[in-house]
């Protein structure tokens, strides 16, 4: 009876084996083209994959570009610095040597007014010395109006703060208020540039009779 149950386990435990045996063989040929899919997959990686020597030559190009940029910079930069400092030299220049030329023909001009000085002190007509200091007022005139500096007007005119310094006020009975009735010095301009204002004195308007105060 013992010898029959055991022939019996025996049997059981050789069909599970061969059971499990044909499930491997079963699961064996669907596992495998996996692993070829991963292994296949895995080798297309490593043939696209960049070598060491490809990303060695593309870091030393790159670092080549860098110092390309870098010197292109730096000789910018240098050009630029030598640029201002010329340009600085220039305007120094300019403003050393600029006023060479007006000095230049202002000089016959002081030349005239020792001259006329002289005749001044030798004669006794003063007619002719006013004669010909007026016709260096004139010669001077003429050199300043080269160098586009003219003189304006300035009695009659509204005062403008812009052209016209206030030295005084007055009542005046033929001008109005605000208006400029005399000129201590004249104004001039440097073609549209205020050169210098001129000196003015201002009209408080036409002045209050007696009869008019009492009223008050």
């Amino acid at each position: 009876m013992a010898t029959t149950k055991s022939k019996n386990t025996q049997q059981q435990d050789i069909e599970d084996i061969v059971e499990i045996h044909s499930t491997m063989e079963e699961e064996s040929p669907q596992e495998e083209p996996e692993k070829e899919h991963i292994e296949h997959k895995a080798k297309g990686k490593k043939e696209h994959a960049p070598s060491k020597k490809k990303l060695a030559e593309k870091l030393e190009t790159a670092e080549q570009e860098k110092e390309k940029a870098q010197d292109s910079l730096l000789r910018t930069m240098a050009e630029f610095d030598n640029y201002k400092k010329r340009v600085t030299r220039e305007k120094e220049r300019l403003i050393k040597f600029g006023t060479e030329k007006l000095a230049l023909e202002l000089l016959p001009v002081i030349d005239n007014f020792e001259r006329a000085l002289e005749q001044a002190q030798e004669t006794q007509e003063s007619g002719a010395v006013i004669e010909g200091v007026e016709m260096i007022f004139k010669q001077l005139l003429g050199v300043l109006e080269k160098f586009h500096i003219q003189g304006f007007d300035s009695v009659g005119e509204q005062f403008n703060p812009e052209k016209h310094e206030a030295m005084a006020q007055q009542e005046h009975d033929e001008y109005e208020e605000n208006v400029i009735v005399a000129e201590f010095q004249r104004g001039y301009m440097l073609h549209d540039h205020l050169l210098r204002p001129a000196r003015v004195i201002v009209s408080k308007g036409p002045a209050e009779s007696k009869e008019e105060d009492e009223e008050e």
